[in-house]
């Protein structure tokens, strides 16, 4: 009780805990969704689908300048311009998306030739055109509710996109791989119409008005930082499944994207303390006691969550079906072990923005890229899709050392917090 108490009297652990609850339900839903896409749809379908989320989901961070993290940042301290920014932001990322989605679709050959008997026709392409910009603008309307500390209303519009997107599975098998991303397209849809209904809630006398106001102006150091680390951070997850259709096999790139999902809620859990310390610190206060608080939160979710994985992984993906279990397991483990030197690296980047030093951001995100892919390639080649996972983990795990040298009393402090919670229960 007295630990819920401690939650709920803290504003960064409870928004912490909303967007954590939120990636919990978004697994879940999502888990339903691709049990009821396995049942459906062919492993080979499932690849394929893979691909053009991966591809239609990094076009859409692409295309979002970094402006989502900037919100985060700005919003708090600049409440009076809210609509200003939001709307500015809006109408530079979808004019970003339209631009790098259409390049995309029209340059299959030269991105990814195996999607291109996928997204041939030009009705299909303007679908992958129009969700990506759907996805962008959904990535933005979350950001403006966790900015004013609202991290129940992403939970809401993110739940209601979790539940939308299963019921049309079914009734879309006929279209092949196409059935899925139409199923994805139409909860997004909803869901960012819902988001807007809800953003006058938050940000009082919002009004969705296309403009461009000089006021990001002021965003745009921080923003165009995070543009280029949003992009590097994001270039692994999702280039690795688009790398797999081509170098393995379209049925082990969707082995492997049921495998990174499911490790996303792992993933989340940093990511969602990160997201929650950065809106706290912009409001100012003592920095490194919330970034300690948030590193000591972590551990006490994320160590037993790893543990989870690897004692119940299996089982989790025989859920899907028989095929995951016995192709997937070995590299769920792994990319469930990358949650931990990730999450160093994750919070000691907030850390860094939150001081406007969003160099660092890039130059770690830069390593991490640039590792992954580069191993991944002989990885792949020598051990399929358990070779990409360990390009993935060893590449953060080098990151999280270099970090490690940078704040040397970190490690030694998660240490601490989680031996003496123990010795207390």
């Amino acid at each position: 009780m007295r630990f819920l108490r401690e939650i709920y009297s803290d504003s960064l652990f409870k928004n912490s805990v909303y967007l954590m609850v939120t990636n919990l339900f978004n697994l879940a839903l999502g888990f339903f969704f691709w049990v009821i896409a396995a049942r459906y749809y062919t492993p080979y379908e499932i690849g394929m689908t893979s691909a053009i989320l991966s591809s239609m989901t990094l076009i859409a961070m692409i295309s979002s300048l970094g402006f989502p993290t900037a919100l985060l940042f700005y919003l708090p301290k600049e409440p009076e311009n809210a609509g200003r920014m939001i709307n500015s932001c809006l109408v530079a990322s979808i004019a970003a998306s339209l631009m790098f989605s259409i390049m995309f679709v029209s340059g299959l050959d030269i991105w990814v030739p195996s999607l291109k008997s996928v997204l041939s026709s030009s009705g299909l392409a303007a679908f992958f055109i129009s969700v990506t910009v759907a996805s962008n603008v959904s990535i933005l309307i979350s950001s403006t509710f966790i900015a004013g500390r609202k991290s129940s209303f992403h939970m809401t519009k993110e739940t209601l996109f979790g539940f939308i997107k299963i019921f049309p599975l079914h009734a879309f098998a006929g279209f092949g791989a196409v059935g899925i991303f139409l199923s994805w397209g139409v909860g997004v849809t909803l869901a960012v119409i819902m988001g807007f209904a809800m953003l006058s809630r938050v940000w009082r006398g919002y009004f969705l008005m296309p403009a461009f106001d000089p006021v990001i102006r002021s965003m745009a150091g921080f923003s165009m930082g995070n543009y280029i680390a949003g992009i590097l951070y994001a270039l692994p997850r999702f280039a690795l499944p688009v790398m797999i259709v081509d170098m393995v096999s379209p049925e082990s790139a969707g082995f492997f994207f049921i495998a990174i999902t499911i490790a996303s809620l792992l993933y989340g859990i940093p990511q969602s303390i990160s997201s929650s310390l950065l809106a706290e610190s912009s409001s100012g206060g003592e920095l490194w006691t919330k970034a300690g608080k948030a590193v000591k939160f972590n551990a006490e979710l994320l160590l037993p969550g790893v543990l989870l994985f690897i004692l119940f992984g299996e089982y989790i993906l025989n859920l899907f079906n028989p095929s995951f279990a016995s192709n997937a397991t070995v590299t769920l483990i792994i990319l469930a072990a990358a949650s931990l030197p990730m999450s160093l690296n994750t919070i000691f980047i907030t850390v860094r923005n939150a001081q406007k030093r969003v160099n660092a951001s890039v130059k770690i995100n830069a390593a991490i890229a640039a590792l992954t892919l580069i191993l991944s390639v002989p990885l792949m080649k020598s051990s399929g899709i358990e070779g990409a996972a360990a390009a993935y983990l060893a590449a953060n795990t080098i990151a999280a050392v270099a970090v490690s040298f940078k704040i040397k009393n970190l490690s030694g402090f998660v240490l601490k917090s989680v031996l003496s919670r123990a010795s207390v229960k």
